[in-house]
């Protein structure tokens, strides 16, 4: 009898220690959710998706179908939407995203004058983006250092106040005249220092519904730490209603 229940009380530890662990898994977290704002008729937030250690895999925004209707219109510049980060993690270099609506598009004209969303990760705060003026010439126009610049990439002259200037992909359809604007990527810069990463898509695709990811062409080194992605991906999940706009697949350098 004592070795019966000798061997209750192990059996019971075990079930005991086996139950912890499994719960102990299960609380991992590895999606983080920000805070939602309503745009449209619907709602956008950001979210980070990390591994089982809370490494960073992949950095965006995810927004319901309903936030493609009423948006605003009549707008002279585009209507931008500040959406924050998650605050239970920290990936560096990006402070916060936003997602700009471009009711008729912008310059240059026949290249990206559709309906558009550009959406910035951003490597500086609002309140830096504020310092940022219209009439920043120089600025602007200050060359990156070549080993900076992803391959095929061209710095185009000007900039955006509260933003920056832009170097667009010389290989994008819509670019090198092979084809019409549906999404594309670009980096941004303000003083010769990269300060945002930019995936922009028409709206025209996000109503099709369509899925895609793609990769990013690098530049040899990075100005700033952190967690860059070798591809983005524009998704729609049919089963909730939900788009997602990823840079996936981070690696920190």
């Amino acid at each position: 009898m004592k070795s019966f229940k000798l061997a209750l009380f192990f059996l019971a530890g075990t079930l005991l220690f086996s139950c912890s662990d499994e719960a102990s898994v299960e609380e991992i977290k590895t999606e983080f959710i920000g805070p939602s704002i309503n745009i449209g008729d619907g709602q956008a937030w950001t979210v980070i998706n990390t591994d089982e250690n809370q490494i960073p895999q992949s950095i965006g925004i995810q927004f319901t179908e309903g936030a493609l209707n009423n948006l605003p219109t009549g707008s002279m510049h585009a209507d931008e939407f500040l959406l924050n980060l998650p605050t239970e993690i920290n990936v560096a270099p990006y402070d916060h995203i936003t997602l700009d609506w471009n009711e008729h598009g912008h310059p240059p004209m026949h290249v990206y004058d559709l309906p558009h969303f550009d959406i910035h990760f951003y490597f500086m705060s609002d309140n830096e983006r504020d310092q940022i003026g219209p009439f920043d010439s120089m600025e602007f126009n200050m060359p990156m250092a070549p080993e900076y610049l992803a391959p095929m990439y061209l710095e185009t002259p000007g900039g955006v106040p509260r933003m920056g200037a832009h170097i667009i992909d010389l290989l994008s359809p819509e670019v090198a005249g092979t084809g019409t604007f549906t999404h594309t990527f670009i980096y941004g810069k303000y003083k010769a220092k990269m300060n945002f990463l930019e995936p922009m898509v028409t709206k025209g695709f996000l109503d099709s519904r369509q899925s895609v990811v793609k990769e990013i062409r690098h530049p040899q080194k990075w100005q700033q730490d952190g967690y860059y992605p070798d591809g983005y991906s524009i998704q729609y999940d049919e089963g909730s209603g939900i788009y997602s706009i990823l840079l996936e697949n981070l690696k920190k350098y």
